[in-house]
């Protein structure tokens, strides 16, 4: 029986406990029906999707390697991840251990087609969260207009009052001692000890330090101009000191503080999470270093042989690497005479998971939804304050589940204004098709939505490819170990004969379609 673990979240909008237990009851009626053992429950609360810092999620990332289970359940895509680089790099890391990621609600096979409306999906999961994004957004504009303090760190000698920041009682005066200390010249150690000594503490009850003032320092909302995201909120702050102080104080900080250690770039590696050393299969991690000219080079680097030095594999340039695989992608996988069946597949999936009659239903969830919470709203008028506390409660389970079907059907909606017929699907797939290699954007679009996952040697490379109908049932690096070619015997060639390892060949294992070419 194929194990199983159900992840279950709910972010701080609109949503409580209810939500997780709605989410349980479904992912475990799922694993009833498909045949499935669950074996483990995990479980984030007030978290958003959008970010990958969640304990559960996290953790269960972690238990994924020891094999306790091969499939994880969530009630939608969403659930697990609302970003789609989140999504595709922890997907990868659960199929690297085997582990694959299978949705309650939305019917999606593993199939070429089904992994590109999954794709789709996930573009919709992170259309809504911008969309929620921007409406808090303008709704914090609209705060910043009237000079509303929008919430956040209250910094150290204020307190937030009636949409306002004023000064706190006690923690006013030693910040405007600090400042006018410092602008005057005295060091900020000879003033940390002084206030240390007189028993005075941080808002947390730490003793002062340096540190303890950098931000302070620096933050002009102590002399009445606070700023939120670039904007200034006229009249939020009341100043602690004046301007020609702290633009003092400021001044000193900056001319004492120590040259900035050089600004590393912020270099995307494309490869990163599907690419694992072949060697010893442990992940090829990015890392950059310095020519004695100055100059930065990146690689890929085998994690063992960078952490623990167990690994002799050699490190790879990661412009060369990321460029060699984007060719062979487009010059073997991407072959014209797919693209009418993949075309045909995704747009009948597609209208079947956003079809007229889907919106319908939902239309009528929240007609229904609505009436059943007038009718409580009227129980409440008419059955004695004995009977509120339950209806209170009833009341809220509804307003959940009301929330989370307008949520549905808002995405319905604007699905339906997307016509997703094969036209549009085949001329998505052609997309790919004549792109320019030195483009960014494109590689990374290819690698995303084609390749598995990519196992590197010195002398050849191994590149599994999502193209077939029936996913493996074992993790690629498994599937690696099966192909006796890559343990030192005879090379035999599959599709394209080869006695040569400076030519490509093809092995097929458990459903997927594997690339060796030598390098």
């Amino acid at each position: 029986m194929t194990k199983a673990v159900i992840y279950a979240r709910y972010s701080s909008h609109g949503q409580t406990e209810q939500s997780i237990e709605g989410q349980l009851h479904d992912g475990h009626d799922y694993a009833a029906r498909m045949g499935y053992q669950v074996v483990g429950e995990y479980i984030d609360r007030a978290l958003t999707g959008t970010k990958d810092a969640r304990p559960e999620f996290q953790r269960m990332i972690r238990d994924a390697e020891k094999g306790a289970f091969s499939l994880v359940i969530v009630w939608k895509l969403d659930r697990f991840a609302r970003n789609r680089y989140d999504s595709a790099i922890y997907k990868a890391k659960l199929k690297k251990h085997g582990v694959r990621v299978v949705s309650v609600m939305e019917n999606i096979t593993d199939s070429p087609e089904g992994i590109i409306l999954e794709g789709l999906l996930e573009s919709m999961a992170e259309y809504y969260s911008a969309n929620l994004a921007e409406n808090v957004r303008r709704g914090q504009r609209e705060s910043v207009s009237k000079g509303w303090f929008c919430g956040g760190h209250v910094p150290y000698g204020y307190r937030a009052e009636n949409h306002r920041l004023v000064p706190r009682e006690g923690e006013a005066e030693i910040a405007r001692e600090i400042f006018t200390r410092y602008a005057a010249g005295e060091p900020l150690t000879a003033i940390a000890a002084d206030l240390n000594g007189r028993g005075y503490r941080t808002r947390n009850g730490a003793i002062f330090r340096v540190s303890s003032f950098d931000l302070m320092i620096k933050n002009p909302t102590y002399a009445g101009r606070l700023q939120y995201k670039g904007q200034e909120v006229p009249g939020c702050a009341a100043p602690l000191i004046d301007e020609e102080t702290y633009q003092r104080a400021r001044n000193r900080r900056e001319r004492n503080r120590r040259a900035p250690a050089a600004v590393r770039a912020n270099v995307p590696y494309l490869l990163q999470g599907k690419l694992f050393c072949g060697h010893c299969g442990a992940p090829m991690v990015g890392e950059s270093g310095h020519g004695h000219l100055g100059a930065v080079y990146q690689y890929y680097a085998c994690a063992n042989r960078k952490k623990l030095h167990t690994c002799k594999k050699k490190n790879e340039k990661k412009d060369l690497l990321e460029r060699f695989v984007v060719q062979q992608t487009v010059r073997y996988i991407l072959a014209p005479e797919r693209t009418a069946a993949i075309a045909r597949g995704v747009a009948i999936e597609y209208k079947k998971e956003f079809g007229m009659s889907a919106t319908a239903d939902l239309e009528r969830r929240v007609r229904k939804l609505d009436a059943d919470l007038n009718a409580l709203v009227d129980d409440l008028l008419r059955l004695p304050k004995a009977a509120h506390q339950r209806i209170g409660e009833k009341i809220e389970q509804l307003e959940l589940q009301k929330a989370d079907a307008e949520a549905d059907l808002a995405r319905l909606r604007l699905a339906e204004k997307i016509t997703l017929d094969e036209a549009h699907v085949a001329g998505w797939i052609r997309s790919f098709h004549g792109g320019d290699l030195s483009d960014l954007a494109y590689c990374q679009r290819l690698i995303d939505s084609f390749v598995n996952s990519i196992y590197l040697y010195d002398d050849k490379i191994v590149i599994f490819y999502n193209l077939t109908a029936t996913p493996p049932e074992t993790s690629p690096r498994e599937m690696l170990d099966q192909i006796p070619e890559l343990k030192g015997s005879d090379l035999v060639g599959y599709g394209l004969p080869s006695a040569d390892m400076s030519e490509t060949f093809y092995v097929f294992v458990r459903g997927m379609v594997g690339v060796v070419i030598g390098r």
